[in-house]
Formats: structure tokens, C-alpha cells, sequence
């Protein structure tokens, strides 16, 4: 067990990537641009790709379980593509609902079969990037209402739904601009995203020019993943520097000289949050800012009666 401290940055090797969109947009030809990949095939439609590249044609969960049981068969491969992760579900269900039929009546999922979907799901993503490979899922798109606002999500089955949207680091809707394909990480009122590395929409080149485009894809997230969690050690780390010194300060002269450099703090969360230990600490030693003096002062004690 390692447990990771506040201020230690944590490296993410291998991001998770959700695109969805309109069939017929090449979504499975940019599966086939990641680096050194193989295409898991549920969806039968690897021949409609401008440029396959190897690929495992999926019949039923069975060939998936052989597949990770093999001692070298993933061994070439750096990254793998799920298309569609839709189907992928499906094949799925019907795997888990022959063994165990109570929890898939008629072959649906009951409550309790939606728990083993999500769970067989989760853990089948944490051993592929055990396995040292980077995963992209691809997904159709369908047209939810939510209210009088039409939202475009991935076509993704039930409960499942929120399991792929947590396990994805980065979601990614695929669409027409003009005659330009775009991808746009941004969450926006008309479809769901998730960008932590703050992109602007991508113009994906035509298919000849974008051979290495999801390989350096997941090469921006990984250094994107790895600095955000770098900048949130820092801020952990200088919090808690200042942290160690006001808890130390006793005078109104040492916490007045702190409001200086303590405003000039970046970023500005981490200036917030030693202004609140600042605060907490002129609080507890009975101090008052004086406007005038500019000043931390002690409070003045009440004159006695009759003085």
C-alpha cells in the first residue's frame, strides 16, 4: 500500500480517452493513429477505415477474456482502441448474462446486474492500463433531452453511462465544421466533455496527414495530467510552508510584515488560503487591523471604571 502525500505529484502513464460522435466521421480511423495500436472491433466496421491497422475482430466477450489472458499477444501494442465501447457493453451483458441469468433476466440487467456490468467494466479498464497501454474508447452519439435543451452524449447503455464517463480522463465530441472535422474537449449546453488540459477545439487533419494524431494526443494528456497534479503538490506544498511559519508568529509586528508578501502570492489560490491561516491566526492571538497604522494591532483592554 503507498499512499501518496498531499504534496507528491501524481503521474498518470496511461490516460483514458472517450470520442464520440455521427457515424461515417472516421472516428475508427483515428483509433488507428495512436501509437503502435490494435483495434478491438465490436462494431465490424474496421474495412470502412482509410487506414487500418491491426485489429481483432470481436464475436463475443470470450475472445476479449483470450486476449488478456495471453501471455504476449498485447505485447506489441502501446495503445488500444474499443469501437465502439456501446457494443462493447452489449457483448458484455450477453457474456455475463449466460453466466449468472438471475442478475440479466431475458438478458437485460437487473439492479444487481447494472453493479456487475460496472464493476466487470472497471476492472477490465484497470488492468489494460496495468498492462501498460493506453486506451481509446469510441462511442456513437445519441440526442438526450434535458428540458428544453438538446444534448448530444455518447450512446452508451444505461448505468454504464457514468461508469465510462468516470473512468475517461478526457471526453471528446467529433463533429462537422463546415468541411472541417473538429474535436472539442469543452463541456458546452449543446454536448457533454471533459478537458482537463483546458484545449481549444481541434482541426483534425484528413486522414493521409493525421497517421500519429491520437499518438500525440495522449502524449499532450499524459504531460497535461502530469503538470496539473505537479501544480496542485506545489500549492499543497506552499500552503503548507506558510502554514508552519504563521502558526509560529506570537507578535502584531511578525503577522503585519506577513500581509505584504502574503498579497503578492501566486496563484491566487494558494493567496487565499494563507490569508484565511493569517486571519485564523491574528484571531487567535487577539489582534485587529488598523486601517490608519496599516498595521496589525493588540486590542486595547477597556479603561477601568472611574479612571
Amino acid at each position: 500500500m503507498k499512499i501518496i502525500k498531499a504534496t507528491e505529484s501524481i503521474t498518470v502513464e496511461h490516460p483514458v480517452f472517450l470520442i464520440f460522435g455521427q457515424p461515417g466521421i472516421c472516428k475508427s480511423s483515428l483509433g488507428y493513429s495512436t501509437k503502435n495500436g490494435l483495434t478491438l472491433d465490436f462494431d465490424k466496421g474496421a474495412h470502412r477505415a482509410a487506414n487500418r491497422g491491426d485489429t481483432l475482430l470481436i464475436d463475443t466477450w470470450k475472445d476479449v477474456l483470450d486476449l488478456m489472458d495471453s501471455a504476449d499477444a498485447l505485447s506489441p501494442y502501446d495503445s488500444l482502441t474499443i469501437d465502439t465501447v456501446g457494443r462493447a457493453l452489449d457483448v458484455m451483458i450477453a457474456y455475463l448474462s449466460a453466466a449468472d441469468p438471475k442478475k440479466f433476466p431475458g438478458g437485460n440487467p437487473s439492479q444487481q446486474g447494472w453493479g456487475v456490468l460496472k464493476n466487470t467494466f472497471r476492472t477490465w479498464m484497470a488492468n489494460l492500463r496495468a498492462k501498460g497501454k493506453d486506451v481509446l474508447l469510441i462511442a456513437h452519439d445519441k440526442e438526450d433531452k434535458d428540458g428544453d435543451t438538446r444534448v448530444v452524449r455518447p450512446e452508451i447503455v444505461g448505468g454504464s453511462y457514468a461508469e465510462v464517463m468516470k473512468v475517461s480522463d478526457f471526453v471528446a465530441y467529433c463533429y462537422m465544421n463546415g468541411r472541417e472535422r473538429m474535436l472539442d474537449f469543452n463541456p458546452t449546453d449543446r454536448w457533454i466533455g471533459k478537458n482537463p488540459a483546458g484545449w481549444k477545439p481541434l482541426a483534425v487533419p484528413p486522414v493521409a496527414k493525421a497517421q500519429t494524431f491520437m499518438a500525440d494526443l495522449f502524449d499532450h494528456g499524459r504531460m497535461a495530467l502530469g503538470a496539473i497534479s505537479e501544480e496542485s503538490a506545489a500549492i499543497t506544498a506552499a500552503v503548507a510552508d506558510w502554514r508552519r511559519k504563521i502558526e509560529n508568529y506570537s507578535t502584531a509586528k511578525e503577522c503585519s510584515e506577513a500581509v505584504k508578501p502574503i498579497n503578492a502570492l501566486k496563484p491566487e489560490m494558494v493567496k487565499v488560503a494563507v490569508k484565511l491561516l493569517l486571519r485564523d491566526r491574528t484571531k487567535a492571538l487577539g489582534l485587529t487591523w488598523d486601517a490608519k497604522a496599516n498595521a496589525f494591532t493588540a486590542a486595547k483592554e477597556p479603561a477601568a471604571v472611574g479612571a
